[in-house]
C-alpha cells in the first residue's frame, strides 16, 4: 500500500481520511516526526487554499529532512458566518480555543439571520504533483449546543437539507458525510486520483 501522511492533530479528520483513501490503496497515517506532529506556520491569509498550500510546502520540507517517504495530505477548514462577515473563517481553530462554542453563540445572541457555511480545502502531494479538493456545506448556527458527536463547531451547526434540524454533533459519521464539507473536499481528491490511475 502507498503511504499517505496526513498532517493533522485531529483524530476525527484522520478517521475521515482513512475512510476515503484506504480503499484506493493508501495506508493513511498521522504525519509524525519523533512522535510529534511537525510544527507548521499558518500564513496570514483569508484564503483556505493559500493556507493549505503553504502548509503542504512546509510539510514537504519536513518530509525531506526526516528521511521519510510517502504522499502528504493537508486539509484546512473554517466556519464562515454570514452576519459576522465570515468570522471566524480561516481562524476558526484559534477562535474556538479562545472563546469556545459558548463565545460564538454569545456573539450571535441578538442575530436572527443565522446562515453560515463550512468550507474545506484539501491538498494532496502525490510525490510528483499537488491535487486540490474543495467542499462547502451551507447551514445555520443553532441557538444552543446540541449533541456531542463530531468535533469543533459541529454541535452548533445544522446543515441545510437536514429535515429535523439536527446538528453535526447529533449525527453519526455516515450521516454527517452526506453533508460534510470535508467529505466533499476529500471525495473530490479521490475522484481525481481515480482519473490519474486510468
Amino acid at each position: 500500500m502507498n503511504r499517505l501522511l496526513f498532517l493533522t492533530g485531529n483524530a476525527g479528520k484522520l478517521a475521515e481520511a482513512r475512510h476515503f483513501f484506504e480503499p484506493l490503496g493508501y495506508r493513511v497515517e498521522q504525519f509524525l516526526i519523533d512522535g510529534e506532529v511537525p510544527i507548521v506556520i499558518e500564513p496570514q491569509s483569508d484564503s483556505l487554499k493559500d493556507v493549505a498550500t503553504s502548509k503542504i510546502e512546509q510539510a514537504k520540507v519536513h518530509l525531506n529532512q526526516s528521511g521519510q517517504n510517502g504522499s502528504i495530505l493537508v486539509e484546512d477548514a473554517g466556519l464562515f458566518i454570514d452576519e459576522l462577515n465570515g468570522f471566524p473563517g480561516v481562524n476558526s481553530a484559534s477562535v474556538l480555543k479562545q472563546i469556545g462554542l459558548s463565545g460564538v453563540l454569545n456573539l450571535m445572541s441578538e442575530i436572527t439571520h443565522r446562515g453560515a457555511e463550512f468550507r474545506a480545502c484539501a491538498v494532496l502531494f502525490t510525490g510528483e504533483e499537488l491535487v486540490f479538493g474543495v467542499g462547502v456545506c451551507r447551514g445555520t448556527i443553532t441557538s444552543e449546543t446540541l449533541g456531542d458527536s463530531g468535533f469543533g463547531y459541529d454541535p452548533i451547526f445544522s446543515p441545510d437539507g437536514e429535515a429535523s434540524g439536527r446538528t453535526f454533533g447529533q449525527m453519526s459519521r455516515p450521516e454527517k458525510e452526506d453533508f460534510s464539507h470535508r467529505a466533499k473536499a476529500l471525495q473530490s481528491i479521490k475522484k481525481q486520483l481515480d482519473l490519474l490511475r486510468r
